[in-house]
């Protein structure tokens, strides 16, 4: 292999597939990235096995070949390189690849590529196309509310059903659930309409979006064990989550016996003050509304206490709840209207938090008991 990259381009792309590099495998060729020549240029693959993610990097390619080097330290020599270019070179005999930049003559000691694991097999076209900042708004939309918890890893994923050309997005750690729907483009028959995504691959997805790639590609393995998300010179895949999903509609109230509506941007403001003396146990921030006024408590013994009111637009009944403050900060945060909308049957029930003027985002959050 003997071709020559941008230094800047190859560190961004280097910077991108890390995320999948395995940092605790037994195997140490997974702590190596696959450095391998395309049609488009170089080819830079890394993986953990439940997550793969491949760029292309524009490149002059004299000779054509394969071999992976530690990820780490390649991307950091390539960094401290700036804009200068970057040759390589492999000796197949050893497997040392020599990296030319600037002033530097460095040689990386590799593994050979056929040591490097079998990447996913793509067999099928790509059946769903969203516009990038869309899915990547509805990934930071759902993302925040699945579980952390390995011991259910359903609920570590987010659910993706295909129903024509909506792609409903659902998350839930069952203290909260947040359900995002998109429009998008479908060919033909989708080989599978409901799958469970990791949450954590799902923020790579979105880590991947600029402004170079605009759309972004979704197929199924045949197999029914893995995604693909292909945003033109990245291709990131995944394997899915097995299992059921709960059903998450049933928990979704139909009415509601108080409703609040406020500025997006003042309630976040003054909840982010109250949530520094919400510091009890699950953080609790309390609401009371009535006469017009939202009300924002936070009390902490032997710390201290505040005490924030809003005006708001309020029909219905008063109510007091509290929620976790945490929660109801990453609910608020992921708004992208103006106006918020709170939805309330009593003190006991979940609250909903959806954007005013649109039905297509709503988070849940169950209530906290305080004295």
């Amino acid at each position: 292999m003997k071709a020559t990259v941008s230094s800047s381009t190859l560190s961004g792309a280097l910077g991108l597939v890390s995320r999948a590099v395995s940092p605790r495998s037994t195997l140490p060729v997974l702590s190596n990235v696959l450095l391998e020549t395309a049609a488009e240029g170089l080819r830079v693959t890394a993986t953990n096995l439940d997550l793969t993610i491949s760029v292309v990097v524009p490149a002059t390619v004299l000779e054509e070949g394969r071999t992976t080097v530690p990820a780490r330290l390649l991307g950091e020599f390539v960094s401290s390189l700036g804009d200068a270019p970057c040759s390589m070179e492999l000796d197949p005999t050893s497997q040392v690849l020599k990296l030319t930049g600037g002033v530097h003559r460095a040689n990386l000691h590799g593994i050979d590529a056929v040591e490097f694991p079998p990447l996913p097999a793509r067999d099928t076209d790509t059946v769903i196309e969203v516009d990038a900042p869309t899915l990547q708004g509805a990934i930071a939309q759902t993302v925040m509310a699945a579980s952390s918890d390995e011991a259910s890893p359903v609920l570590t994923g987010v659910l993706m059903q295909i129903e024509g050309n909506r792609l409903t997005m659902a998350a839930t750690d069952r203290h909260r659930l947040a359900v995002k729907t998109i429009d998008v483009t479908v060919h033909g028959t989708p080989p599978v309409t409901s799958v469970i995504v990791p949450s954590r691959h799902l923020t790579e997805v979105a880590r991947a979006v600029n402004p170079n790639r605009p759309t972004v590609g979704i197929a199924f393995a045949h197999a029914r064990n893995q995604v693909f998300f292909t945003l033109k010179d990245v291709e990131i895949s995944s394997r899915l989550i097995e299992g059921t999903y709960p059903n998450y509609t049933q928990v979704i109230p139909g009415e509601s016996t108080t409703t609040v509506s406020l500025p997006t941007a003042s309630l976040l403001r003054e909840a982010k003050t109250a949530a520094v003396l919400a510091r009890d146990a699950a953080n609790p921030v309390r609401l009371r509304i009535g006469d017009g006024t939202l009300t924002l408590l936070a009390q902490t013994a032997e710390v201290g206490d505040d005490e924030a009111p809003l005006t708001a637009t309020i029909k219905g009944d008063d109510v007091q709840i509290a929620f976790n403050a945490r929660y109801m900060l990453d609910a608020l945060s992921a708004l992208d209207s103006d106006e918020v909308i709170l939805s309330f049957n009593g003190s006991l029930q979940p609250g909903v938090i959806r954007p005013v003027g649109s039905d297509d985002y709503l988070c849940i959050i169950m209530p906290v008991r305080v004295a």
